[in-house]
């Protein structure tokens, strides 16, 4: 089976908002480039998993879902300067949801897992959800749609903060520091746990960013990781805690673990996972790798 990675290129245009990419980009390159073939895009914007299209898992298809995000540094100039980048660059079909990449997660059985929030469902209405959900599956490829209980204020909607699946284990951001967050992630985990019985649960440490006070920062945010066949590249924050991140994946993975210093690019709202997309190259579709697809999206 052929992944390949898609990463956004250090452009002038990206480094007058990302400064710290210039430097990040050879080092993340080089981590990746040693597992799987590398592609570089000209994209206006780092956070590739947010826009780029989602692939089915057993045609290859892409579907392109409609980004509009209302976070961040994202204007509606600058959005639509995506979107229409997006398009030169792949012949995605449309699919008919307004949802960011960062919230879709593949579990084990060929589940989806979401949050609901406005931007998806604008309306509230049980047909909107009933549509969106048809949508993506459809899109996807996937089985069934598992919507989380969202949390209160929540404007993101990003699930790839708080959880990841790799197989049958579940890696969760352990969430002490805020009462009402721990509390949320249990109600997350019962519902997971109705859909997927047999899960194991790995719980990563989660650090917040004191020295950012907007909330923006993903610093200490272990759980945004990569995963793909081949390797787990996982977020290193210079904290006392990235021995403990690292040594927790290794113990539930048989990849070789990968850590990748994201201590200045986290600041700007993301790690790893944001900053990528996989997809299965074509010939690379077999009953084998779909599996392998499925957490890799």
């Amino acid at each position: 089976m052929i992944e390949i990675v898609f990463i956004a290129q250090p452009s002038k245009r990206v480094l007058q908002v990302y400064p710290a990419y210039e430097s990040f980009f050879p080092r993340f390159y080089a981590a990746l480039s040693a597992f799987h073939p590398v592609t570089v895009l000209d994209l206006p914007d780092i956070w590739v998993r947010d826009f780029l299209p989602v692939q089915h898992v057993q045609t290859g298809q892409l579907y392109q879902p409609f980004f509009k995000p209302n976070y961040a540094n994202y204007t509606p100039r600058f959005t639509r300067l995506i979107r229409a980048r997006v398009r030169e660059i792949f012949p995605a079909e449309p699919c008919a949801v307004r949802i960011d990449g960062g919230n879709i997660i593949w579990g084990p059985g060929g589940a989806v897992f979401c949050l609901p929030n406005r931007r998806i469902f604008r309306r509230s209405r049980l047909g909107e959800q009933k549509e969106a959900e048809s949508n993506l599956l459809q899109a996807l490829g996937a089985e069934k749609m598992v919507w989380l209980p969202r949390e209160i204020g929540d404007k993101v909607g990003h699930i790839d903060g708080f959880m990841q699946f790799i197989g049958d284990t579940l890696f969760v951001s352990r969430e002490d520091f805020d009462p009402y967050l721990k509390k949320l992630m249990q109600r997350r985990l019962e519902t997971v746990r109705r859909e997927c019985p047999d899960l194991k649960i790995c719980f990563l440490p989660c650090v917040p960013d004191s020295e950012d006070p907007s909330g923006l920062s993903a610093r200490g945010v272990y759980v945004n990781f990569l995963a793909t066949s081949q390797a787990v590249f996982v977020p290193q924050y210079g904290l006392p805690q990235d021995t403990e991140a690292l040594q927790r994946v290794q113990t539930a993975v048989s990849q070789p673990v990968i850590g990748v210093d994201c201590s200045e690019i986290s600041k700007y709202g993301g790690a790893l996972h944001c900053l990528t997309q996989v997809y299965l190259a074509e010939g690379s579709f077999s009953a084998q790798s779909i599996s392998f697809g499925r957490f890799s999206q």
